[in-house]
């Protein structure tokens, strides 16, 4: 017996070796299109900017030609469970205009992806997103428009984003009413289907993009986000059913000892 418990140590810790082994945990960030930082963990690190993994945590900070992200932060579940992965922005990602001087309109782009993601066999994936955060304009008129999406690549590829497996665009736009006044930020979430091979590992990607526009002489605005995609296996129908039954299935018996007691009476 303790033979067997050894040899089963060892083989959960060479799978778990194989699955920490292919997993990659990766950030860009786009600044007007450009790709100007790029984190290494199964990609070479490029740009002005750092980054760490902790565990599941991904930490990060850049500094692009029009912005500044400062704590920024991602955290996921991975390799995730047969019943649920998730994949998310935190919400300190803090982003800091710096083109406020002479004003204009610029676009951050952050994406977030991770590979290693397991998917159980033959089943259907419900992949959802959301998003909120919040806004501070320096000057009335001042505004961020955010658009935000997430996505399943069964071929487990780093910054994999395939049509079939993302989510509905969530969108919203923030104009400033009065400065130094902050603002919530709130996308309501979209969802979409994908079925993954069976025994198949998956990778999960993050994107959001914030257009900021700044009258000329403003200071830094700032915006801080917060966004998940989760995939999970849907409940089977049969267990749906049952459940939904249960509390007719209970308000019947009570209704039938309810009506026992008066008969009594």
């Amino acid at each position: 017996m303790k033979k067997f418990f050894v040899c089963l140590a060892a083989a959960l810790g060479i799978l778990l070796s194989q699955g920490s082994a292919r997993a990659a945990y990766a950030v860009q960030v786009y600044d007007d299109g450009n790709l100007e930082f790029q984190s290494g963990s199964g990609v070479a690190s490029i740009g002005a900017g750092g980054s760490f993994i902790l565990g599941n945590s991904l930490i990060y900070n850049s500094n692009t030609t029009h912005f500044s992200i400062t704590n920024g932060s991602a955290l996921s579940n991975n390799p995730g469970t047969p019943v649920s992965a998730n994949l998310d922005l935190s919400t300190n990602e803090q982003i800091t205009t710096v083109f406020g001087v002479n004003g204009g309109t610029h676009t951050l782009k952050i994406v977030l992806s991770q590979t290693g993601f397991t998917a159980p066999a033959g089943s259907p994936l419900n992949l959802s997103s959301s998003m909120n955060g919040s806004f501070v304009g320096t000057v009335t008129g001042n505004s961020v428009s955010a658009n935000y999406q997430g996505s399943l690549d069964p071929t487990n590829a780093l910054f994999g984003t395939p049509a079939s497996g993302t989510t509905s665009p969530l969108t919203g736009t923030i104009v400033t009413v009065a400065p130094a006044v902050s603002q919530p930020l709130i996308l309501l979430p979209g969802t979409s289907s994908k079925l993954v091979p069976g025994g198949t590992p998956f990778s999960m990607t993050d994107v959001v993009s914030l257009t900021f526009f700044a009258n000329p002489g403003s200071g830094q605005d700032t915006a801080n986000v917060s966004g998940s995609t989760v995939a999970t296996v849907p409940a089977p129908a049969g267990l749906v059913l049952i459940l939904s039954g249960l509390p007719c299935v209970g308000i019947g018996t009570w209704l039938r000892r309810r009506q026992v007691r008066l008969a009594v009476i």
